[in-house]
């Protein structure tokens, strides 16, 4: 399997974006937390909801307006956002599915909640009698 240059710059771009998301998911979050204190997970809220403003601000601006080449938008939405909150890539595509079928939108939602929330439980089951 061969890679081209492109597609390899792409990767790189893709880790760079990644760690700079991570960096700012870290930042921000610790901010919140110190402003206002770690007895509710406000660090992870303000992550959740700035990054479901930034994905539609990208969006709307590389899809709809085309301000944004795809390869940019690619870079941000994959790279940055995908390691500042992925909670922001649920909400869209919700929102996609809500477009054309509500009931989607909400088994989504909830499904992926719920699910969650059993895939958390049986895996700190299994990390319990590991």
């Amino acid at each position: 399997m061969t890679m081209d240059v492109t597609a390899l710059r792409n990767c790189g771009l893709l880790f760079l974006a990644g760690g700079a998301g991570a960096l700012a998911r870290y930042g921000v979050s610790e901010l919140a937390n110190t402003l206002v204190g770690r007895q509710y997970p406000l660090g992870t809220f303000v992550v959740n909801v700035l990054g479901c403003f930034l994905f539609g601000l990208i969006w709307e601006l590389a899809a709809v307006r085309l301000l944004i080449s795809d390869t940019v938008r690619l870079i941000i939405l994959v790279g940055f956002m995908g390691s500042f909150t992925t909670f922001s890539s649920l909400i869209f595509y919700s929102f996609a599915l809500g477009q054309t079928r509500l009931a989607l939108l909400l088994f989504n939602i909830g499904a992926q909640t719920i699910l969650g929330f059993a895939a958390l439980f049986l895996g700190m089951t299994v990390g319990k009698h590991w």
